[in-house]
């Protein structure tokens, strides 16, 4: 019962609105709408091209991991499947909920994938760039900390051992031969043959794929970062670009998990915390953080679009 309750939908839509209450509670909603309003549309217009760029280079990640010698046509069928995997995480209360259902479309135009290969393909791709993002987290951290920014010392912890998870992931994929520990396996015992396709992006020949993902998370991660620098300037609020490499990695990863719908609320309130510190008006903070969302809700709808393309 206590299980089913944490995961309700309803209790995180509950608790999202409640997140969004005690971050607006004190500054004036109509003000924060009324300079939305004001944003030239020649820039909503560039930072959805913008983040329609970040969206391929997510796809072109997740393909490079799957299809040896990628065409154009698999590009834009992972980046199309990437995109609805982002419109369906609208509906869910964490921005990864998506990937449970994102790889569905491609089973259609890739009969020689079976479904379990694609769906830990989804896995792998997701830790990958989980992975970057908390090798990011906590280099921000340790950027922030010998800059006498302040952090609880729970993040600074909880950080580092992200960082030696990530280390002893990719220890243990480029050390373990998964090829002889599971090809003795599936001799002895049936369901290990759906087993080696689950850790099929593991063997041996397929390692080289995952370290040119991770190489490629780690150099765009400050692509999918940069758009917060954009709003700050967009709204006069001055938020330094230093200043969004040392918090918004961590807001990010803590926005993956699901304490809230869309990252709603959850996002607000991370923004108030470490940004208000900086002497940065709620208000101005607020206007930020929520126009970033409405952003992403933009990129994530055109994951609906899409859904009429074939």
């Amino acid at each position: 019962m206590l299980k089913k309750l944490l995961n309700s939908k309803w209790l995180r839509i509950l608790f999202s609105l409640v997140l969004i209450y005690f971050a607006f509670r004190k500054v004036k909603i109509v003000n924060i709408l009324a300079e939305m309003a004001l944003v030239p549309k020649w820039f909503v217009v560039a930072m959805v091209v913008y983040l329609v760029v970040a969206m391929i280079i997510g796809g072109i990640r997740w393909t490079m991991l799957l299809i040896e010698k990628p065409k154009m046509a698999d590009f834009w069928n992972f980046t199309r499947a990437s995109y609805l995997g982002a419109f369906y995480s609208l509906f869910f209360p964490t921005m990864v909920a998506g990937d449970v259902l994102k790889w569905i479309p491609l089973l259609e135009k890739y009969p020689e994938l079976s479904k379990t290969r694609l769906a830990s393909s989804v896995l792998i791709d997701r830790v990958i760039g989980l992975s970057a993002f908390a090798l990011m987290g906590w280099l921000s951290l340790a950027l922030g900390k010998q800059l006498n920014y302040q952090f609880p010392d729970y993040l600074w912890w909880l950080f580092s051992l992200l960082a030696l998870g990530v280390v002893v992931f990719y220890v243990m994929v480029y050390t373990i031969d998964f090829d002889k520990i599971f090809g003795k396996l599936a001799k002895k015992f049936g369901i290990v043959n759906k087993l080696l396709e689950v850790v099929y992006l593991l063997k041996n020949e397929n390692k080289k794929r995952i370290f040119y993902c991770f190489l490629l998370s780690i150099v765009v991660e400050p692509i999918w970062i940069l758009p917060v620098w954009f709003y700050s300037l967009i709204f006069g609020v001055g938020i330094s670009l230093l200043q969004v490499y040392i918090f918004v990695p961590v807001i990010n990863l803590i926005l993956v998990l699901p304490i809230s719908v869309a990252g709603f609320g959850a996002r607000e309130n991370m923004f108030l915390f470490f940004f208000s510190q900086l002497g940065f008006v709620d208000e101005k903070v607020l206007l930020i953080s929520t126009f970033a969302g409405l952003m992403n809700v933009v990129n994530s709808l055109i994951g609906g679009l899409l859904m009429l393309l074939k």
